[in-house]
């Protein structure tokens, strides 16, 4: 019961960072969209329908983060930390078809400028400026949006925090591009789609990134083979485990989720076993969190099954 507030409190700050991220959006969307309308720059317009994606993925975020929060109940007994998984992948999706869609319309205007002879205005000095102001404004995004997403290791936040740097990055090409076709003269004119192709790879990449690992997680994939071996090192510090028959692990949202089977003396009774799990139990929450899933079941260390060298403790230093 004592780590509720915790989890309220970690819930609040998801949704207010988001909720940050989502005003910024909107208020670039704005921006981007106008002044790459009037100031003809199809790489600003490009940003802005990517912006209108990472609006639309706030919502998202904003949904699912909000059911995440949720505690255990009788529906879910292991809590509702995959909602934050699904937010992860449904926000990379909509990334990356937005990242084929600019790079299809970016690349057929590179080449009609080239080899079709297509014909363009030259962009405003405005989409620059705009496009620069919008690089300052993501780059703070992400630096705040990572900082948190580590402290509270939330992959919705890490998300959006790789998203918020593809965004930055994306408008560095931008920017260097609009920059190129104003100053530079006509003939230089397919830098401004270039850019805006350099966006969509950008995206595209962001996006796998998010996806591949909140994939991961969907599939119930086992924890890092370190994180596995610390958790072993740790049940071979507990006096009286002599060896570990099992170990299963995996992700739930921010929290792990470990079962082991430990091997005791079998001669021991239930009572002097069930002290042992307590001990085992209190060194897994010390070191991965209060919010941690932990089965542990006791099984007798001198039956034959187990005389694998490879299932017995032994000795290391202290973690």
């Amino acid at each position: 019961m004592a780590n509720k507030p915790y989890y309220s409190e970690r819930t609040k700050k998801i949704l207010e960072v988001t909720l940050l991220g989502s005003a910024s959006n909107i208020l670039l969307v704005i921006l981007k969209l106008v002044v790459g309308v009037l100031g003809h720059s199809s790489a600003l317009i490009a940003e802005a329908i990517n912006s209108i994606s990472d609006f639309a993925t706030d919502l998202i975020a904003l949904i699912f983060i909000r059911i995440s929060g949720k505690p255990q109940d009788d529906d879910h007994h292991y809590g509702h930390g995959k909602y934050e998984t699904l937010a992860s992948v449904v926000m990379a999706v909509v990334m990356m078809s937005v990242g084929l869609l600019l790079l299809f319309h970016s690349v057929r205007n590179v080449y009609g400028l080239l080899f079709l002879g297509l014909v363009l205005p030259t962009p405003s000095i405005l989409t620059l400026i705009i496009a620069l102001a919008s690089l300052v404004i993501k780059e703070l995004l992400y630096r705040y949006t990572s900082r948190w997403a580590h402290r509270l290791k939330s992959s919705a936040l890490k998300a959006k925090a790789a998203d918020h740097r593809g965004d930055t990055l994306a408008l560095l090409a931008v920017s260097l591009g609009l920059a190129g076709a104003i100053f530079l003269g006509d003939q230089y004119l397919f830098l401004e789609p270039m850019a805006a192709a350099i966006v969509s790879l950008f995206i595209l990449r962001m996006g796998w990134a998010v996806l591949r690992p909140a994939f991961c997680e969907l599939t119930e994939e086992s924890l890092p083979a370190h994180i596995e071996d610390e958790i072993r090192q740790i049940a071979c510090q507990i006096p009286n485990i002599k060896g570990i028959s099992k170990l299963r692990t995996r992700s739930i949202g921010e929290r792990y989720a470990i079962e082991l089977d430990i091997l005791v003396d079998g001669t021991i009774t239930v009572t002097e076993g069930h002290d042992i799990t307590l001990s085992l139990e209190e060194a897994l929450y010390s070191r991965f969190g209060e919010m941690t899933h932990i089965t542990i079941h006791v099984e007798p260390a001198e039956c034959p099954c187990h005389q694998d060298p490879q299932r017995r403790c032994t000795p290391s230093k202290p973690i």
